[in-house]
């Protein structure tokens, strides 16, 4: 697919924090697209390695490195990142991730097949790994996003109420409207690609390219500790969306089910049966949330059993 000759700039933002080991590759994998016009805006997050002089060394006038003066998180330096483009259209690459050539290129062609109203497009993207760091586990590949949701493009704001489809290193959007939403939520720090995604959709329709032009190579350092943030960044969502998700009652109930599910497996007894009976409010005659809460306080009040 060959790209229009009045391309028109993209500005790709890469937050990176003590990434010397991949950064390079995450860059060069952006360098390398089909899009002839481009700029690379690298936010350094206060590294404490050698991730700025990597990307220092990197021989190409399209890249330039931001500084942050204190550590705030990859969603504060994305962020700096909208701020600092000069591009009509934003992207976002993750300083451990790898793109196909045709990324750009494709998803740009999608948007303008979609018309002017077109406010972002995202494609698919290929994981690699899991949470298991096993030295017998075998390579584990899943595509993103999951092929039993069926609703891709077009306007996704019902969708996006129940699941996550757009991780950050998938997404083009265009500049005025991040910034007209505040971009992402500085207070997040996981999770922070889907709530943005709900705040974009209401904005206008997603296109989207059915294709791997992503590939995410998952890291299982600090799980415990992710799935800790996961599961405050999911109960900030939902108090924070609670009122559009309502729209959806089942699937509101649903995300009000995951996290109970999240909160136990963490020890935090209380905070699971308040989100059962936020979900039993929604659905009051789904049997399964009434086994569930039940469940949950016989735990609570019968003895554990000796080892």
């Amino acid at each position: 697919m060959t790209p229009p000759k009045d391309a028109e700039l993209i500005s790709v933002v890469v937050p990176a924090y003590n990434r010397e080991a991949s950064i390079a590759r995450s860059i060069h994998s952006v360098l390398r697209q089909t899009w002839p016009h481009m700029e690379v805006i690298v936010i350094d997050d206060c590294s404490q390695d050698g991730t700025v002089a990597v990307v220092e060394a990197i021989a190409d006038p399209r890249v330039r490195i931001v500084r942050m003066e204190r550590n705030g998180g990859p969603s504060v330096a994305r962020n700096r990142g909208i701020a600092e483009a000069s591009g009509r259209w934003v992207a976002f690459q993750d300083s451990d991730d790898e793109w196909l050539p045709d990324k750009l290129n494709q998803q740009m062609a999608r948007i303008a097949e979609m018309g002017a109203d077109c406010v972002a497009a995202y494609c698919g993207m290929a994981v690699e790994g899991g949470l298991s760091d096993s030295k017998d586990a075998r390579l584990h590949v899943r595509y993103l996003p999951r092929s039993d949701i069926t609703r891709t493009e077009g306007d996704l704001r019902e969708v996006l109420d129940s699941t996550s489809l757009v991780s950050t290193q998938m997404l083009v959007a265009r500049k005025d409207t991040l910034q007209a939403i505040d971009g992402f939520d500085e207070d997040l720090n996981a999770l922070e690609d889907w709530e943005l995604s709900i705040r974009l959709a209401e904005q206008g329709p997603f296109a989207f390219v059915d294709r791997i032009l992503v590939i995410q190579r998952f890291s299982p350092n600090s799980i415990t500790a992710d799935q800790r943030r996961r599961l405050h960044a999911r109960a900030r969502i939902l108090a924070k969306h609670a009122d559009r998700m309502s729209r959806a009652p089942r699937n509101l109930a649903q995300q009000y089910r995951i996290l109970a599910g999240e909160y136990r497996r963490e020890g935090f007894d209380s905070e699971a049966g308040e989100a059962l009976r936020q979900a039993r409010r929604l659905q009051p005659l789904d049997p399964g949330l009434w086994a569930r809460s039940l469940a949950l306080r016989l735990a609570r009040v019968l003895p554990a059993k000796p080892d």
